[in-house]
């Protein structure tokens, strides 16, 4: 598995050289180094790499992953890293859209496909699987993410449409 390498897109927003916080990366990743990654600090300017990926708002990523605006607009301003457990519900959003970009390029063809704003439109129509409710419902514990995940391995099997 990929470990935490530098990438040089990320290093512009982001000023932190030593990580690599492509989505992709972030879900191939072994688990034990996304534990550091979280423990370590996740950087707040992340949520602007995410939901400028997404095509949605930082609001509606808050909304998404129950963040407080406020606290992490401040920490973004200053270069400063999210407590554990608002880095962790990041990272989790950018595991899930690593998950579809894997998905997608295991699977077929992924050119032309935006795994992030597919992802961002999925999470707003309701699921029958999840009982007519919204994948979007359940990001803001990293149960619901997981769960959000075990679906969209299902949706690749063909268990769920």
């Amino acid at each position: 598995m990929p470990s935490m390498i530098p990438k040089k897109a990320a290093t512009k927003v982001l000023h932190k050289p030593q990580l690599d916080l492509s989505f992709s990366t972030i879900y191939r990743v072994e688990p034990i180094d996304r534990i550091k990654l979280i423990r370590n600090g996740v950087p707040a300017r992340y949520i602007n790499v995410i939901s400028d990926s997404m095509g949605i708002t930082k609001e509606t990523l808050f909304k998404f992953l129950n963040l407080p605006k406020s606290t992490i607009d401040k920490k973004s301003v200053a270069n400063q890293m999210l407590p554990i457990e608002q880095g962790e519900r990041l990272i989790g959003m950018a595991k899930l859209v690593g998950q579809v970009e894997t998905i997608v390029s295991e699977s077929g063809n992924p050119d032309g496909f935006d795994a992030a704003k597919w992802v961002a439109s999925w999470l707003e129509k309701p699921s029958p699987a999840l009982g007519g409710e919204k994948p979007s419902a359940y990001l803001d514990t990293v149960s619901g993410q997981e769960m959000i995940s075990d679906l969209l391995a299902k949706i690749q099997t063909g268990a769920y449409a």
